[in-house]
């Protein structure tokens, strides 16, 4: 378990820990968990080496975060993605800027997924039966939606926060979608905000060649006295020209409702329902 970024709450954390211990997993904390650097795990150095560790120590089969991860991107340019094996990494929210760069890198094993912080004090149920049948020998899963824009698509499934995706924009870690299925989700930010940053990731090229938009949960993302601004219309509306299917209302996201995903696995869009395993 690794902390990029530093404020986490032991008690919580550790009510994560003793939560997955009851799976049958056995967690081993990074060398540097508990360091504290203003709102980083550290300095950049010593984030990097226990990024590096929890990426490559042969004694581990997973590498999960703490919590969000929000400082990965100023580690991005120095990982030895050449030299990385094949683990799951699991987290969301900023680790979208990880699972970006590694999939850049043709590194494909990543889980979209809680973090240990949230998982058993914030996520739901349903959403950490998820990560668990997932993680322990998942089943073919079938998400319900809203169709937004009608049609079929097939493609790996990539995707996470919409911000950290936008934030990538112009750097060689930035999100490279051609053939995919892109879910988008998003915390806190107000409707013209998130106009503004799926205008960013469509006009930097982020969505070049896409098979789909798929769109999870959207928490706190409205306008008082604006209810028809809805980040579906919003994306409905900036994402006409892709000329693709755009589903909406998937149990990904910020909230409670936080079901995991893997990276690049193949999924499929029909209508109002997206696929996969």
């Amino acid at each position: 378990m690794f902390a990029p970024s530093g404020n986490y709450d032991p008690d919580r954390l550790e009510a994560g820990l003793d939560g997955i211990r009851a799976w049958g997993l056995e967690p081993v904390l990074a060398p540097g968990l508990g360091r504290r650097q203003r709102y980083l795990a550290g300095n950049d150095q010593l984030r990097l080496a226990d990024l590096i560790w929890a990426l490559r120590d042969p004694g581990l089969d997973a590498a999960w975060l703490a919590r969000g991860g929000y400082g990965l991107s100023r580690l991005l340019h120095r990982l030895p993605y050449g030299e990385l094996p094949t683990r799951p990494v699991i987290g969301f929210s900023d680790a979208t800027a990880l699972f970006s760069a590694m999939w850049s890198r043709g590194v494909r094993l990543a889980v979209h997924g809680p973090v240990l912080q949230s998982l058993f004090d914030h996520a739901d149920e349903a959403s950490r039966g998820a990560l668990q049948a997932l993680l322990l020998g998942a089943a073919p899963v079938r998400w319900r939606g809203r169709s937004v824009t009608e049609g079929s698509a097939v493609g790996p499934l990539i995707g996470g926060n919409l911000c950290t995706l936008a934030s990538l924009a112009g750097t060689p870690q930035a999100l490279r979608a051609r053939g995919c299925i892109v879910l988008l989700e998003e915390v806190g930010e107000r409707p013209y905000r998130v106009d503004r940053l799926l205008t960013q990731l469509l006009r930097s090229g982020g969505l070049d060649g896409v098979a789909a938009v798929a769109l999870g949960q959207f928490e706190a993302c409205t306008e008082a006295g604006r209810p028809e601004w809805t980040p579906e219309g919003i994306a409905g509306e900036i994402l006409e020209e892709l000329d693709v299917p755009v589903i909406a209302g998937l149990p990904v996201g910020h909230g409670a409702v936080n079901h995991a995903f893997p990276w690049g696995a193949t999924a499929r869009i029909d209508g109002d329902t997206l696929s996969w395993g």
